[in-house]
């Protein structure tokens, strides 16, 4: 656990959709004195991942949800029936996430493990549903929403803006490509943990290498952690680090890496 003064964010998972060169899918645990400890994003990997880093769901006390594909919140029916059966959870755990959130949730449990659908629960999974522009309370943060551009409507992805007690603020990116919501976000951040699924584009509606070097005299943080990485991208890591504007410090996410906010 961390230190009373330390905020610590541990990367539970760094990999894309596709687990490139064996990552678990994109999860961050964040923690510190007077708040969480939170996940953000719980997707197919988390809870696999989570107890790698010596971690036990138990511990989080809430988690937050960028966007509804399964490489984000696809762990959710192992988190549950791991509370239900396994590891008994008896103490509620907050979810915030885009609208539609709890549906998807219950959806997602429904299709891996239907007949414990409609069993008692020994805890609650209270949702909050965030449109973007809106914002809520979170096991003693701030989480405040702003529009991603990843998925198709009626989908409403995010970008996350999580304030802590002491007024530090860590931003992710979740899955987008470089658009208002994420400049929003980042603004004056301690910290940004940043989609960079691929060196340069093509790469779908995500953020490439050659792109964030464009934008980093904009984004309004030096401190970036880039994530949701892609194989090419994980073998060039050291590469383009080499290669990296100064003035800014940069780094690569991988799954276990520790930071001190």
């Amino acid at each position: 656990m961390p230190a009373p003064s330390d905020i610590r964010l541990t990367v539970i998972g760094s990999g894309d959709a596709f687990n490139a060169m064996g990552r678990a899918h994109s999860c961050y645990l964040l923690e510190g004195a007077g708040f969480g400890p939170l996940m953000v994003d719980f997707g197919g990997t988390a809870l696999a991942a989570l107890r790698r880093c010596g971690r036990e769901p138990t511990e989080l006390r809430g988690i937050a949800v960028t966007h509804l594909h399964g490489d984000h919140m696809g762990g959710f029916p192992f988190l549950i029936i791991d509370g239900m059966f396994n590891a008994v959870r008896t103490e509620p755990l907050a979810v915030v996430g885009p609208v539609g959130t709890a549906e998807r949730i219950e959806e997602a449990l429904r299709v891996s493990y239907g007949d414990v659908v409609e069993r008692d629960r020994p805890f609650e999974l209270a949702c909050i549903e965030l449109a973007p522009g809106q914002q809520a309370s979170l096991t003693g943060t701030s989480v405040q929403a702003f529009a991603a551009e990843h998925m198709d409507p009626p989908e409403q992805p995010l970008c996350l803006r999580i304030t802590l007690p002491g007024g530090q603020v860590v931003a992710f990116s979740g899955d987008t490509a470089m658009c208002d919501g994420l400049f929003e976000a980042a603004a004056g951040a301690a910290l940004l943990v940043a989609d960079c699924s691929a060196p340069a584009p093509p790469c779908g509606r995500h953020c490439s290498w050659q792109e964030w070097l464009e934008a980093l005299p904009r984004i309004g943080t030096k401190r970036i952690l880039f994530t949701h990485l892609n194989r090419e991208m994980r073998e060039r890591c050291d590469e383009l680090l080499a290669a990296a504007p100064a003035g800014y410090d940069l780094s690569f996410a991988d799954d276990g890496l520790v930071l001190t906010v």
